[in-house]
């Protein structure tokens, strides 16, 4: 039996059914705690029975959760299979290069460079130096309001003699 090629705009589809299902979970959940409060509830249900409804919507929360996690789950699968995204995020470091490691595609392929992301992405950059010497605006704008304050109190004192 041949394979079905799956065309992007079928996992877009996928993708915006999983949408509009997490959208119904939360209805779901939100119905199933409101089934806990007596408030608003005409009829009195005892405590027992509301436990029983909650019990019952909460299980379908979770199984609707499940489902869409699998779904969402065979799309990761399927990106990485496809080489779009890599199997495991590149993670941050304050030294060097790192060992290359291998990023999608198949196993065995070929080795991608190493991760140059240092600094959280900003390099050798200082973040403290630069914050050292960021204040300088805020010290010429402190010495134009103390300007603009002295006058304002030196025409006021004027005024009032």
């Amino acid at each position: 039996m041949a394979s079905e090629e799956i065309t992007p705009a079928d996992r877009i589809r996928e993708l915006n059914s999983i949408n509009e299902d997490l959208t119904s979970v939360l209805q779901r959940a939100g119905e199933s705690i409101k089934v806990l409060s007596p408030a608003g509830s005409e009829d009195a249900d005892s405590l027992e029975a509301r436990k029983a409804q909650f019990d019952g919507k909460a299980k379908d929360v979770f199984v609707a959760l499940q489902s869409a996690t699998a779904r969402l789950r065979r799309q990761a699968y399927a990106l990485e299979e496809a080489g779009i995204i890599a199997a495991q995020a590149p993670t941050l470091s304050s030294g060097g290069p790192q060992q290359p490691r291998p990023q999608g595609g198949a196993p065995g392929g070929k080795q991608a460079e190493p991760e140059r992301i240092t600094n959280g992405g900003l390099g050798n950059l200082d973040v403290g130096w630069l914050n050292s010497r960021g204040n300088k605006v805020g010290a010429e704008k402190e010495a134009e309001l103390l300007d603009e304050a002295k006058d304002l109190a030196q025409r006021e004192l004027d005024q009032a003699t």
